[in-house]
């Protein structure tokens, strides 16, 4: 989670609300975020009344890798979404699920935007990921996802045509 983004305000909520939100409406009931440190996993407890779980990353982990690795629970099909990504909502969330059911052989589905793979929306079954991840060297999450273990669905396919905007690319942001 980025440092401060999870507090700006969009549409009038703060983008972990709205990303929290995203995940209900998707059908997900246990939510768990992964965050930098106490304070912040205070932060977040307090605005969702403990309804939510945090994961505090450990101080030598390696980037995202390390955190789906040591934080991931087992047999449990996990939906990733970053706070960068507040337009990827409960009916794009669905429609994975669905395609990941259509899909059991993989071990996920991964949203593929115009610039390629994006695996901090993908949905997965996270102990056959935790199972591959644990006999790999880490590498790039696009580069690792980018393979026949995983459904790619294209940007075209999805339903909601704003679903893989982001905030960290400006010409995505509502004027």
């Amino acid at each position: 989670m980025g440092s401060d983004k999870a507090s700006l305000i969009l549409d009038g909520k703060m983008l972990i609300e709205i990303v929290v939100n995203n995940l209900k409406e998707g059908g997900f009931s246990q939510i768990v975020v992964s965050v930098r440190d106490f304070k912040q996993s205070e932060w977040i407890k307090n605005i969702f009344e403990n309804n939510v779980e945090t994961v505090i990353d450990s101080d030598d982990s390696k980037g995202i890798w390390d955190v789906l690795k040591f934080s991931l629970p087992s047999n449990e099909i996990v939906q990733i979404v970053s706070v960068d990504s507040p337009w990827f909502d409960g009916k794009s969330i669905r429609q994975l699920t669905s395609v990941l059911k259509r899909n059991s052989g993989k071990i996920g589905v991964v949203p593929w935007s115009k610039d390629g793979p994006e695996p901090l929306l993908m949905q997965v079954k996270s102990s056959n990921l935790l199972e591959i991840m644990s006999n790999s060297k880490p590498i790039q999450l696009r580069k690792f996802v980018n393979s026949k273990n995983f459904k790619e669905l294209n940007w075209k396919e999805l339903t909601n045509p704003n679903a893989l905007k982001n905030l960290n690319y400006p010409h995505d942001l509502p004027n």
